[in-house]
């Protein structure tokens, strides 16, 4: 099941805008015919589009409120055979649409969860000729389904183009994906910098979901939403490195290796997959999960504890390769990472920072929707203990969890407060801070790794394993101050002893067997290079 399945199944497609509602694709083709096309949000909702169209149609703009796209063309996003004369096209601000006539134009709105807010938005511009897609896919499939028309699902058309692309092209032995986050970080960063230092002759894609600045210029990007693309250089690549899932739609080759990395370091506090029954239960996510644990030939753990977790989580039988975690040697090169961290945010050499990084939560029921987690840190509490401890001067980062970064606007926080959700790489944030404070977050553990000081603040601590995540640690098992109240967060930095706080961490990562020495991506290039062909 896709987003916009999901979507649908949330009911998020229900809306009282008569502009909207009811709306089909033969409504839309109709407008079109007579006006040009305008995208608003470029989303591989858009594909539908293309799917369901019987004749090319005139696209004569793209506009989306994500600046990591803006500037870019439409053909780094999708396959210039469906654009053909519109591949050119420059993705803009929201702001360019005063250059057009609302009688001119039909806009199409690809958001699934913001398409109200864009509608009322376009109507107040005096644009009356707009579609949502998530209107138009509900009203096309129940047509379908009263007509007892079997419906050919998205990932159905995908499978169908991987499978012609697998029958034309060879594995190319030289090209290795890499996958991170949908951006330039994670362990599949810092594996593929290791992999630049050999200068050995490898095609080295990217897989992305928005522009960035960092990325070597050996490495070729391709953007997600470009799916034709997507699965063209997957199906042709000899080696899959990812931290997240490869779509079902995919078929994974006999000579193809596919290495898991996950998506957290060397310990994790959070059940997941297979081992969470209460996210895998939701509409079909265990299959998911199951197919992409029957392709994954390595994955890569850091501790007795990681490796009983991803083969759980994975449902995973094969071969676990203990190297630790690539991202973590990051926080053994502080100097240098701290270096270009203040240069970016502009901060005084003798600025000390705390790093707020807490996690998301379910906003409707477990594995349903994703929301903020407690809002109620008190900044200028932590700030005043902070000086009254440790003393400096201090400004405090503020981490969302990439799923909900857009989120932080409903943040409300002081100017000493700096929202960095969108800073791509976490593991550089935690190797410049001094201090984190988390509360679920997995990246709790990797500071520790080199003792920093970690603070906990849990006011949910009695009800997140009921709503959200069952733990594969007991919480107060773990060596960091814990805190509900911004009360007793003050008084824990307040009795805060280093000598017993890093005895008790190094206790911990004992027990666990974690053993990060900041060479894990040497370790894990040497493999790679090794079952290279």
């Amino acid at each position: 099941m896709d987003l916009l399945d999901r979507s649908i199944e949330l009911g998020l497609h229900l809306t009282k805008n008569p502009k909207i509602f009811g709306k089909t694709w033969e409504d839309f083709f109709y407008s079109a015919s007579e006006r040009k096309i305008i995208f608003y949000g470029i989303t591989d909702n858009l594909e539908f589009m293309w799917m369901r169209a019987d004749k090319e149609l005139k696209i004569i703009a793209a506009v989306d409120n994500d600046p990591s796209k803006q500037g870019l063309k439409l053909k780094d996003f999708f396959d210039e055979s469906d654009l053909k004369e519109a591949k050119n096209i420059i993705i803009s601000s929201k702001e360019s649409l005063k250059n057009y006539q609302s009688d001119e134009v039909v806009i199409l709105i690809s958001s699934l969860k913001s398409y109200e807010e864009i509608a009322g938005e376009l109507e107040n511009s005096g644009f009356e000729n707009y579609f949502s897609i998530i209107n138009l896919e509900y009203n096309y499939r129940e047509s379908m389904r009263k007509k007892n028309i079997p419906l050919i699902t998205r990932d159905e058309f995908k499978h169908n183009y991987a499978k012609k692309i697998v029958a034309e092209n060879p594995v190319q032995n030289n090209k290795i994906i890499f996958y991170g986050h949908g951006c330039y970080s994670d362990h599949e960063k810092y594996i593929t910098e290791q992999l630049l230092k050999t200068n050995k002759n490898l095609d080295i894609v990217w897989l992305m979901t928005r522009k960035s600045n960092d990325v070597p210029k050996e490495v070729r990007v391709i953007y997600k939403v470009n799916w034709k693309q997507y699965v063209y250089e997957l199906e042709t690549a000899k080696m899959w490195i990812f931290n997240g899932l490869v779509p079902e739609y995919m078929i994974k080759r006999e000579d193809q290796i596919y290495i898991q990395t996950k998506h957290w370091g060397s310990i994790t506090l959070k059940k997941f997959y297979l081992d969470a029954p209460s996210i895998t239960n939701v509409s079909d996510n265990k299959k998911y999960y199951e197919t992409n644990g029957k392709w994954i030939d390595y994955i890569i753990t850091g501790s007795e504890i990681d490796e009983q977790s991803v083969r759980r989580g994975y449902g995973f039988n094969g071969k676990c390769l203990r190297f630790g975690s690539a991202r973590t040697d990051a926080m053994f090169h502080q100097e240098e990472i701290k270096s270009k961290v203040y240069r970016y945010f502009n901060l005084d050499n003798d600025e000390k920072i705390l790093i707020y990084a807490p996690t998301y939560r379910f906003a409707q029921g477990k594995g349903t929707n994703f929301d903020l987690g407690w809002q109620d840190l008190n900044f200028d509490l932590l700030l005043k203990t902070l000086k009254e401890k440790f003393g400096g001067k201090w400004k405090i980062f503020l981490r969302l969890h990439p799923i909900i970064r857009n989120k932080s606007i409903k943040i409300q926080r002081p100017e000493y407060v700096i929202e960095v959700s969108n800073y791509e790489d976490s593991e550089e944030l935690a190797a410049a801070a001094d201090i984190m404070i988390s509360d679920y977050s997995s990246i709790m553990f990797e500071p520790a790794y080199v003792l920093k000081p970690i603070f906990l603040y849990a006011p949910d601590k009695s009800t997140f394993e009921k709503n959200d995540y069952e733990l594969l640690i007991d919480y107060d098992s773990l060596p960091f101050p814990i805190a509900v109240t911004n009360e007793e967060l003050a008084i824990q930095i307040k009795n805060f002893d280093e000598i017993t706080y890093k005895e008790n961490v190094k206790n911990f990562l004992d027990q666990y067997g974690v053993q990060e020495d900041g060479h894990a991506s040497e370790r894990i290039v040497k493999f790679i290079l090794e079952i290279y062909p």
